[in-house]
C-alpha cells in the first residue's frame, strides 16, 4: 500500500488540474476588445483636444446655415479616416528616415495573409516620392518590382535606376493626360520646365500592366488624391487589382487662409466623404491611420481642431486575380520616349 503521504499528494494533483479545467472552460470570460488587442483600432475624434496653436483659424461666425451641415460632414469624414474595420496583426514600417528627431517618408505596409506582398513577384507603384527612396528602395529589398513617379527641374537630374528593383519615371499622376510648362523667373537663364501628367490607368498599360496586380499602390501627391480617384481611378479596374493601398489625405480646403466657409466648403467635404466611401464599396478597409507628425498642419474650424494630413493604410478584402505579375524588362530608351510624350 501507497503510504498516506503520497496518496494525498496524488489527490492534490488531481484536484488542481480539476480546478484548472473548471475556470478554463466552465466559467464565462469577457471576450478580449479588439482595441486592447489593436491599439491603432481606437478611434480618434475630430475634436479630440489638441495641445497646439492651430496655424489654420478660420472664422465661422458668418457660415450661415450650412455650418451645421458641416460640421455633421466633417466627423463623417473622420469617421472614415479613423475607423479600424479591418485590423492587420503585422504591421511593419518600411522605409522613413530621421529628421530632427522625427521618423519622415514612412509607410505602413500590412504583412497578414492573403494580402501581403509575395516576395519576388510583386509589384509597386510609387507616386510622389519627393526626394525619398527609403520606401521604394525598402519594398525593392522586399523582393518587389517598384515604379517610383515624381517630377521637377530637380528629378531630372535623379538617376533612373536608383536602388535594385526600383525603377524612377520622371511624370505626375492625374486625373487626365496634360503638360504644365513653369518657366524661370531669372531674366538671366529664361529656363522653363514642362510637366508631364498621366493618370494611373495609362501609365500601367505603357509599362505593361495592363492586367497586372499590385501589391502596393502609394500616393502622395499633396491634395489632387480626391480628383484622381473620383475622376479617373474610378472609373478603371485598377482597384480590383490593388492589394493594397497606402495614402496621405490632404484636407487641403481647410488650408486655404481665405476659407469660404459656405456652400463650396460643403461640397467639398462632399466630394472628400464620397471617395472614402467609394473605397469602402471596392472592398478596401482601413486597418491603420495616423496623422502627419512631421509636418503637422493644425486647424481650428468652429469648436473642432485636427490634423489636416493624415497617413492612412486600406487593404482590399475583394481582390480580383489577375496575372502573375512577371512582365520583360523595359529598356531605357523607352522610359525616355514616354516621358517626353503624351
Amino acid at each position: 500500500m501507497a503510504p498516506a503521504s503520497l496518496l494525498r499528494r496524488i489527490r492534490f494533483t488531481l484536484l488542481s488540474i480539476l480546478c484548472f479545467v473548471f475556470v478554463l472552460y466552465a466559467i464565462p470570460r469577457p471576450l478580449l476588445d479588439a482595441r486592447a488587442r489593436y491599439p491603432e483600432a481606437q478611434t480618434r475624434v475630430v475634436d479630440e483636444p489638441v495641445n497646439v496653436v492651430p496655424e489654420f483659424v478660420h472664422n465661422t461666425s458668418l457660415a450661415g446655415h450650412e455650418l451645421k451641415e458641416q460640421l455633421v460632414l466633417l466627423d463623417q469624414l473622420f469617421l472614415l479616416m479613423t475607423n479600424i474595420t479591418k485590423p492587420c496583426r503585422k504591421l511593419v514600417r518600411q522605409g522613413g528616415k530621421l529628421c530632427r528627431g522625427k521618423l519622415d517618408g514612412d509607410k505602413k505596409l500590412c504583412l497578414d495573409p492573403f494580402v501581403r506582398p509575395t516576395s519576388n513577384s510583386c509589384l509597386v507603384y510609387s507616386f510622389g516620392i519627393g526626394y525619398d527612396f527609403s520606401f521604394d528602395a525598402a519594398m525593392g529589398k522586399y523582393g518587389c518590382q517598384v515604379f517610383s513617379f515624381d517630377d521637377d527641374s530637380a528629378h531630372a537630374l535623379l538617376d533612373r535606376n536608383p536602388f535594385p528593383r526600383v525603377k524612377f519615371l520622371r511624370f505626375r499622376l492625374a486625373a487626365g493626360r496634360g503638360v504644365k510648362v513653369e518657366r524661370s523667373y531669372n531674366p538671366a537663364t529664361k529656363s522653363e520646365y514642362i510637366y508631364l501628367y498621366r493618370p494611373l490607368d495609362n501609365i500601367m498599360y505603357l509599362l505593361g500592366h495592363s492586367t497586372a496586380n499590385v501589391d502596393v499602390l502609394k500616393i502622395d501627391v499633396d491634395g489632387p488624391e480626391w480628383e484622381i480617384f473620383e475622376d479617373s481611378i474610378f472609373k478603371t479596374d485598377v482597384l480590383e487589382r490593388t492589394k493594397q493601398l497606402s495614402m496621405e489625405i490632404h484636407l487641403g480646403v481647410f488650408l486655404d487662409p481665405h476659407l469660404d466657409t459656405g456652400l463650396p466648403l460643403s461640397q467639398t467635404l462632399q466630394k472628400y466623404t464620397r471617395v472614402l466611401r467609394g473605397l469602402e464599396d471596392r472592398g478596401f478597409h482601413l486597418t491603420h491611420h495616423e496623422p502627419n507628425l512631421f509636418h503637422p498642419k493644425y486647424v481650428q474650424f468652429a469648436n473642432r481642431t485636427f490634423n489636416a494630413c493624415y497617413e492612412v493604410l486600406f487593404v482590399n478584402t475583394h481582390l480580383k486575380k489577375m496575372d502573375t505579375n512577371d512582365h520583360a524588362e523595359l529598356q531605357d530608351k523607352f522610359y525616355n520616349e514616354i516621358e517626353f510624350s503624351l
